[in-house]
């Protein structure tokens, strides 16, 4: 039995560690949809994303990743801080069989560098092993984003491999294993949730932001 088979229910579920709390996609008010616009916009938070600013209106950004957040394969949630503010995205993609790929934006430049999103990495992480049962995450950053490494390798992220890539970037793999994310927890590796009841959805305690 695979992780993704297991009947998780779809839309995800909110999720809280720390100061952070992930909402579902389709939980965004406007306000917030209104900031993750500007946050794809932006040509800094572009460079450090790998791609170009979008030029999309908002009506057409928010139809397609909706559409994206419904997929099988992914769960996507914002990030709001202990003020119930908009400060970006965070996601789990490629979800096949035991694997995924997390990605994460913290779009406004007053919470880079303040632990936000190690916070919400380890909301999105928990989420991963211990509910959806994932034997690996993987990510990929850039070379020149150093402060995005850092904040990878403080939640327990291990490098295995720089490429450079067409155009002379330098790619950065990343990977965390289940095993090592719960001797990180201090917690017993949790049981296949196809064999018995999910972990909790709360845990207690791009630009990463640190």
């Amino acid at each position: 039995m695979t992780a993704t088979s297991v009947g998780i229910a779809h839309p995800p579920p909110r999720l809280t560690w720390g100061r952070v709390e992930l909402r579902p996609l389709t939980a965004l008010d406007r306000h917030a949809w209104r900031r993750l616009h500007a946050h794809f916009r932006d040509p800094e938070i572009a460079h450090l994303n790998g791609t170009p600013p979008s030029r999309l209106p908002l009506w057409l950004l928010r139809r397609m990743l909706r559409a994206d957040a419904a997929r099988h394969d992914r769960r996507t949630f914002g990030i709001f801080d202990e003020q119930a503010a908009y400060i970006g995205t965070v996601e789990l993609y490629d979800l096949r069989g035991s694997e995924a790929t997390l990605g994460i934006i913290i779009g406004e430049r007053s919470h880079w560098s303040r632990g936000y999103g190690g916070d919400a990495m380890r909301a999105l992480l928990a989420y991963a092993f211990e509910q959806l049962g994932l034997e690996r995450v993987r990510l990929h950053t850039f070379g020149d984003n150093e402060r995005a490494q850092a904040a990878f390798r403080k939640v327990g992220f291990v490098e295995r491999q720089r490429q450079t890539g067409q155009r002379g970037r330098v790619d950065v793999h990343m990977t965390l294993v289940r095993s090592a994310w719960f001797e990180r927890r201090g917690a017993p590796i949790a049981p296949d949730p196809g064999h018995a009841s999910p972990a909790s959805a709360s845990a207690g305690g791009a630009d990463a932001g640190g």
